[in-house]
Parts: C-alpha cells; sequence; structure tokens
C-alpha cells in the first residue's frame, strides 16, 4: 500500500471510489454524510466478474454470479446475451466495509457543504484544512461535483421481491410504458427472489408496482433507490487541487448505469498521481476511459432518448449473441450487429434515429 505521510488529503464521501482512495493514501481525512458506510443501499451491483477481478475486488463480497442476459420488451420481443467472463453480484454494503477497514480516519455525520480554496466547510458550521488535495467522491448525487460539469441523472428505484416468474438469472427489460427515458430491470438474487426496479423520470412508484404486479410477486423488503447516471464524464477530472473520481466525475456506463468498477479503478488512478504529487497524471491516465464513455452517452441519447432500441430489440429479437465485454456495451452492440445478418436492417433503424436526433438542432 502507498502512504503519505506529507500532503494532506481530504476525500468527501466512503463509497468504493472514495474509500480506494483512503485505503491507499493512509493519511486521507474522508468525510461521509452518514453514521455508516455502505448505506442507505440505492444500486443493484451487478459488475463485470473480470472487472471486479482486474481492479482487486475481493471475492468474499460476491453474492452470485451469471453468464446469461436477457432482454426483453415483454410484447414477445427478446434478445439473449451470453457473457464472456460472467457477471457478479456484489454485497455493495459488504464492499464498502471491506474497504473501510483499511482507512484510519473517517468523520461520520460530517456532511461537506462547500470547498473554499483549500479548506472544507460541513453543514454543522465547521473549517477543515488547508489541505493539498481535495478529492470529490461524493458519488451520483454529486452537490459539490455538478459546479465542474452536469451529468444525466435519473431517479431510479428497486425492491427484492417472491415471485413465481422463474425468470433467467438478468432480465432486461425496454418498454416506454414501463421506462420512457430508460430501462427496467429484473435480476434474480435467490431462488424465487429477484430484484426488480427501473429509473426514469417520473412516476417510479407507480410503474415499479405495475412491474412488481405483472410478476405476480410480494415484496420481501422495502423498497430502496437513488439516482443512476448517464453521463457524459465531465471534460475535466482535476481543477487545481481538486480531483473528481467515480459517480462525481461522470464514470458511469451511461447504457446501464453501472459504476462501481469505475469508481475502484479512478480511484486507483487518483492514487497513483497523488501518491507522485501529479495529479495531472490522473487527468491523462483517465483520458481514453471517458473518451468511451463519450460514444456510449451518443448512443444513450439515441437508443433511450430517440427509442431506437424499440426498433432495434424488433429487428434482431430472437438473436443470441456474446456479449464480448459487458463493460463496454458498445463494443457488444456492435459485436452483435456484425454477427447478424439482420444487421443492415438494424443500422438502418439506428441511423434513421440518429437522423431525427439530428435533425432536432435544425428545426
Amino acid at each position: 500500500m502507498l502512504t503519505n505521510s506529507v500532503v494532506r488529503i481530504a476525500v468527501i464521501g466512503a463509497g468504493p471510489a472514495g474509500l480506494s482512495v483512503a485505503a491507499a493514501l493512509k493519511d486521507a481525512e474522508v468525510f461521509e454524510e452518514h453514521n455508516v458506510v455502505g448505506l442507505p443501499r440505492h444500486c443493484t451491483s451487478l459488475v463485470s466478474a473480470v472487472s471486479a477481478e482486474r481492479v482487486g475486488i475481493p471475492r468474499e463480497v460476491v453474492v452470485r454470479r451469471y453468464d446469461e442476459l436477457y432482454v426483453t420488451n415483454l410484447d414477445g420481443d427478446f434478445i439473449r446475451f451470453r457473457i464472456r467472463g460472467g457477471v457478479y453480484l456484489l454485497d455493495r454494503p459488504g464492499l464498502e466495509r471491506r474497504l473501510a477497514e483499511h482507512v484510519a480516519n473517517i468523520r461520520f455525520g460530517e456532511k461537506v457543504t462547500a470547498i473554499k480554496g483549500p479548506y472544507l466547510y460541513t453543514e454543522r458550521g465547521e473549517k477543515y484544512g488547508p489541505y493539498d488535495y481535495i478529492v470529490v467522491a461524493e458519488g451520483s448525487l454529486r452537490r459539490l461535483s455538478r459546479a465542474y460539469g452536469e451529468v444525466v441523472r435519473l431517479p431510479g428505484l428497486q425492491v427484492d421481491v417472491k415471485s413465481p416468474a422463474e425468470l433467467p438469472g438478468i432480465t432486461v427489460v425496454y418498454n416506454p410504458k414501463i421506462s420512457q427515458a430508460y430501462f427496467a430491470w429484473i435480476v434474480e438474487v435467490d431462488r424465487g427472489v429477484y430484484r426488480v426496479g427501473l429509473a426514469d423520470k417520473c412516476c417510479l412508484v407507480e410503474k415499479l408496482n405495475k412491474l412488481v404486479k405483472l410478476l405476480k410477486g410480494s415484496p420481501v423488503g422495502k423498497p430502496f433507490g437513488g439516482g443512476v447516471l448517464a453521463g457524459p464524464p465531465v471534460q475535466r477530472v482535476v481543477h487545481g487541487r481538486v480531483v473528481l473520481v467515480g459517480d462525481a466525475a461522470g464514470l458511469v456506463k451511461p447504457l446501464s448505469g453501472g459504476g462501481i468498477v469505475l469508481a475502484v479503478k479512478s480511484g486507483k488512478l487518483a492514487v497513483e498521481a497523488l501518491a507522485r504529487g501529479t495529479p495531472s497524471l490522473y487527468e491523462e491516465g483517465t483520458r481514453q476511459l471517458r473518451v468511451r464513455l463519450r460514444v456510449a452517452h451518443l448512443l444513450f441519447k439515441l437508443l433511450y432518448g430517440e427509442r431506437a432500441v424499440d426498433r432495434l430489440l424488433k429487428t434482431l429479437s430472437g438473436g443470441d449473441y456474446l456479449a464480448v465485454d459487458y463493460d463496454d456495451h458498445v463494443k457488444t452492440l456492435a459485436t452483435a450487429a456484425l454477427t447478424d445478418p439482420r444487421s443492415l436492417a438494424a443500422l438502418r433503424a439506428l441511423l434513421l434515429a440518429g437522423y431525427s436526433y439530428v435533425s432536432h438542432f435544425f428545426k
């Protein structure tokens, strides 16, 4: 582990990104607005197995593994993806507790409300600092990081239910009556128990109840949720002494909202740069990733904003594809199109959606 005995570093947020930084930079001071790490629950916690192992997520927090993903509109159309390397369902609170074991200084119940130069100010009126670097890892709320760039944020809601549905491990639902702006998901977390959720711009409770009713499900816990980010990443992740990591930097997969692996990865890249006293290395180290995420955000606008996803699903219905990279949806979609003789029709549908999207700017 890296140590830091001279430079003062503050970390705002004790999620995977912030804790990954603080666990390596031993003297970092972490500010967490809640009184415990890992709670409240807010995400589904699905990650690429390959990427999770690559960034060092411990196997002890892996709850379940999946090798397939089904996409459907609930109207008879479906696509099956076999996932190279598999997907893990994580115990997200457990992951954060494990990371926190290596962090010596966490100030619980301290909500940072402002950054002014080298100082932090909290909701209780406390002033902390001066700090050489301030790592913003506040997650999807982005109260402070919004000043450094906007990221699309949709409210999300989910609940665990017991259901006789007998669905495969991961089911993604593209149906505008259930989610107009994004999608819904059904994940079997235990035998006959499913994590059912959706993200959209409005009416989440009503739509979630509708989906649960379709599954003939009965809740086995309280609903939980939070913001689902869809990009794009911020233009710059370093602003003087301020360094943005994870969701705060918009480092999420726009087509799925997933960000746990990218949170841990960005935290580790930030550590390497700060340990050398050269934050610009973090800017350079994430540049290629941010370019890929911007491309994925453009697809988000086409697929969801123009609902091209509905046409693509109907065109490719019945298809069986290999998801070559669960973390790179652009690559997965391209591979599916190139290996299916119906890809020309799919490409035509996507181009029509792209033309419709671009034409909005010339009206």
